[in-house]
């Protein structure tokens, strides 16, 4: 280790998984000698698992911790003994906080993945399934089984169990309690009390430690039970009084290892069988996927079972294929003739015999053995006629990123099982959490993966890292890096603009959005740089109206309407945006947003809107609120059109209310229509002299409504009066569009063009007054028509032919 010997009994260790950190804070439950150091240091050191400082963590000491520990996202979780539970990153992040929300205090933590479970004073539990969305629940009711302090006690994680949900064991007198959110179970066990519990990682099994004096006279018991405690597989009893248990895990699913007082590592074999290892001083011990690790003040180790693959290479008078394949090897080695004779006598087994060498290369932890049985997998494939190398390549390539990822400078050590068992990018984040940015990156390249995420990360720490420098020194180092990139490109420069803007480098952060090519991610963070202008742009250029709104809605909330109603005036898109979302939801602040902008004609146009004519509608209210719209139209000499339009609305609607309440919101046209109908001839008179209705016009609909009205009198004084400025083609064609024909004949001879008058007398059946008509034309095309049309008149086809023969003579 190389934390220059740390006395580790002076603090509180917390060390993660998967090689992850080691966290000590000082015990302030211990009296210390004074020293060098300062005592009332109340900072969390964090160190790789190789000793290096990788970070300090300040803490307020008014705070004390119950309990601490690491999630599986390399997150230090501390738990207050107020309940007030904090999550620090080694990124730097601000830390996340929330509460139990427990009135007692916290005494004591136990923690999983994502989740914990508090102990409180009054002896409950409390527990939090998920740290990254918290929600507090209670365990059931312990108050009537645990009266005092359990001398141990250890959970069953929520994967583990058959419920799903958490359970907690705890070490009650002589017995043990399985509580959980249902109920407390007495497990009826008399062996206790146990100072110790540990939970195999598969979850079947509990080791099981009783450290007082038991019949057979020995001071230490260590027992290995199921889950349900009925079955007991293993039992280790100590007979010396040094030997005290310092801590206990687990190494795999079928072992129990026990670090003691003393300074020795006991193994404890599912069968009873024990093994023991000697240090210097106690060992703090993390549980692994796939073994245990072992730490103290000096040195750091790994304990893991022997997988089958070595043991069928490397165990003793072993004669399977990988075996034999493994002592060719050294035979080519030692150039000895009886290699070729070794290789040959695999046969059909050098498949297997490869495959062997390549999975024991990835067990075994020593590197020069690693290469020996890659070597000799190499040398097997060279004898088969087809074989996939991709296996071998692979394994090659993810035995150097471990290699490369327990080295002592960057300080996680893994084992091959527990690199393949997280993802890729999880590696890529541990590096960077340790401001490995150079090793992360030509990782990433090793890999062939994309290093966005290591760039960004270093552009972040770059910035939190120079608080010396201004906007554009910083600015000029990061570009000058960034734009030297050969492969990788910044996806996105919100996560750097975000940390500029949060150190204080605001200009920077805003030209670094410049950079971003997505204006969905720039828009949310100008709004909360207070740059609200920056941000309507960066929306309106983007051509998304759904983020035009977001902004125009976030500066609706924040400013004074007048100042909104300029920052959205200003551009028409967004202003266009804005008039439109409060015409669809009938809001009023449209008014006032017209008014601020001068538009006397949107305005208006506004008052009309909001006052459609109806005849449930009270029309002097309706002509009151023109009248205000007429007002604001003569504000703007440019809408003459309009002003004039207004004031005969009004003048209409007036006449309309004193016509009747059927007529209320008719069109001109249409009132002057109804008037004819109902035979208000004097009223559509004044109607046509007051609102100065063109002849033509008031020809046509007084024509259409007498003709629909029946008043054929009326009729023939409207055409008598005086010439027709319409002619008298329209009175023919609205008679006979009714079937009225003799009516139609009386304005056909009137008709201004003679040669239509044929035709015409020939629709309504007046055969001999269109003979007559196109004899007159001396249309002899016509009269033929006619002559065959008059079939039932042998006279008038007699006339006809005569006439016909007479203009043929002609």
């Amino acid at each position: 280790m190389q934390w220059a010997s740390q006395d580790l009994a002076r603090f509180r260790v917390c060390a993660s998984s998967f090689g992850g950190p080691i966290a000590l804070l000082r015990d302030d439950r211990l009296l210390h000698e004074a020293g060098p150091a300062p005592l009332l240091d109340s900072s969390i050191h964090v160190f790789s698992a190789s000793g290096l400082t990788i970070g300090k963590i300040e803490y307020d000491g008014l705070h004390h911790v119950a309990g601490f520990s690491w999630n599986s996202r390399e997150q230090l979780v501390c738990v207050q003994e107020d309940g007030t539970v904090r999550v620090f990153s080694l990124s730097g992040q601000e830390p996340a906080s929330f509460s139990l929300g427990t009135t007692a205090s916290i005494v004591d933590c136990r923690f999983w993945d994502q989740g914990l479970v508090a102990m409180t004073s009054e002896y409950r539990f409390v527990y939090v399934n998920d740290i990254g969305e918290p929600k507090p629940k209670f365990l059931a009711d312990t108050l009537s089984h645990i009266t005092e302090m359990p001398y141990s006690w250890a959970i069953v994680p929520p994967h583990l169990t058959l419920s799903h949900h958490v359970e907690v064991l705890a070490s009650v007198g002589k017995t043990i309690l399985s509580i959980d959110a249902a109920g407390v179970q007495d497990q009826l066990l008399d062996h206790g009390p146990y100072t110790h519990i540990s939970v195999s990682p598969n979850g079947r099994l509990a080791a099981l430690c009783s450290d007082h004096q038991q019949s057979t006279g020995g001071y230490l018991r260590i027992q290995v039970v199921s889950m349900d405690f009925q079955r007991s597989f293993s039992e280790y009893t100590s007979t010396s009084l040094d030997d005290r248990l310092f801590d206990i895990a687990w190494c795999g699913s079928d072992a129990a290892v026990a670090s003691l007082s003393t300074g020795d590592t006991l193994l404890v074999g599912p069968f009873g069988d024990t093994l023991t290892f000697s240090h210097d001083a106690p060992m703090h011990l993390v549980q692994e996927l796939d073994g245990v690790r072992l730490f103290n003040a000096l040195s750091h180790e790994f304990l893991s079972k022997v997988s089958e693959d070595a043991k069928s290479v490397f165990q003793i008078g072993s004669t399977s294929a990988a075996a034999l394949l493994f002592d060719a090897l050294d035979g080519i080695r030692l150039h000895s003739s009886r290699a070729d004779e070794t290789v040959r006598s695999i046969g059909d087994d050098m498949p297997q015999a490869v495959d062997t060498c390549i999975a024991a290369a990835g067990s075994e932890p020593n590197v020069e053995l690693q290469q020996s049985l890659l070597r000799a997998a190499s040398l097997g494939k060279s004898f088969l006629p087809v074989f996939a190398g991709d296996k071998l390549v692979d394994m090659c390539r993810s035995l150097r990123l471990v290699h490369c990822l327990s080295s002592y400078e960057v300080g996680i050590p893994v084992s091959l099982l527990q690199f393949q068992s997280l993802p890729f990018e999880e590696w890529i984040s541990r590096l960077l959490n340790r401001q490995q940015h150079r090793m992360a990156a030509a990782v990433c390249q090793y890999m062939e993966q994309p290093a966005d995420q290591v760039y960004v990360h270093w552009a972040c720490a770059k910035i939190r890292a120079s608080s010396t420098l201004d906007d554009d020194t910083l600015y000029r180092a990061l570009l000058d890096r960034l734009d030297s990139l050969p492969t990788a490109t910044i996806a996105s420069f919100v996560d750097i603009a975000e940390v500029a803007n949060h150190c204080g480098y605001q200009r920077l952060a805003i030209r670094l959005l410049g950079h971003e090519p997505r204006a969905a991610n720039q828009v949310p963070l100008l709004i909360s740089m207070n740059q609200d202008k920056a941000a309507m742009d960066a929306a309106i250029r983007s051509g998304d109206a759904d983020l035009v709104y977001f902004v125009i809605f976030h500066l609706f909330k924040a400013m004074a309407l007048g100042d909104f109603f300029q920052v959205v005036g200003r551009t028409q898109a967004a202003g266009r945006l804005f008039e439109r979302y409060c015409v669809d939801q009938s809001s009023p602040v449209l008014q006032d947003y017209y008014f601020q902008d001068d538009a006397f004609a949107k305005s208006a146009r506004l008052i009309v809107i909001d006052n459609k004519l109806t005849p449930q509608v009270e029309v002097p209210k309706v002509v009151a609120n023109l009248k205000v719209a007429l007002k604001i139209l003569h504000n703007d000499r440019t809408r003459t059109l309009e002003t004039a339009a207004m004031d005969l609305q009004i003048r209409l609607i007036q006449a309309q209310a004193q016509l009747g309440p059927e007529f209320v919101g008719l069109p001109l046209n249409e009132t002057l229509a109804q008037c004819l109908a109902k035979g208000e001839y004097a009223k559509a008179s004044k109607l046509r002299s007051d609102f100065k209705i063109p002849e033509r016009r008031y020809y046509w609909i007084k024509l259409h409504a007498l003709v629909v009205r029946r008043d054929w009198p009326e009729l023939a004084r409207l055409a008598n009066a005086k010439k027709s400025p319409i002619g008298y083609r329209p009175f023919v064609d609205e008679c006979i569009a009714a079937l009225q024909y003799q009516e139609a004949a009386k304005y056909i001879p009137r008709c201004e063009v003679a040669g239509d008058r044929p035709m015409l007398f020939l629709r309504i059946g007046f055969f001999r007054e269109a003979a007559q008509a196109a004899a007159s034309t001396k249309d002899i095309d016509m009269l033929r028509q006619i002559h065959g049309a008059s079939a039932r008149d042998p006279t008038l086809q007699h006339d006809i032919a005569q006439q016909i023969e007479q203009l043929s003579r002609s």
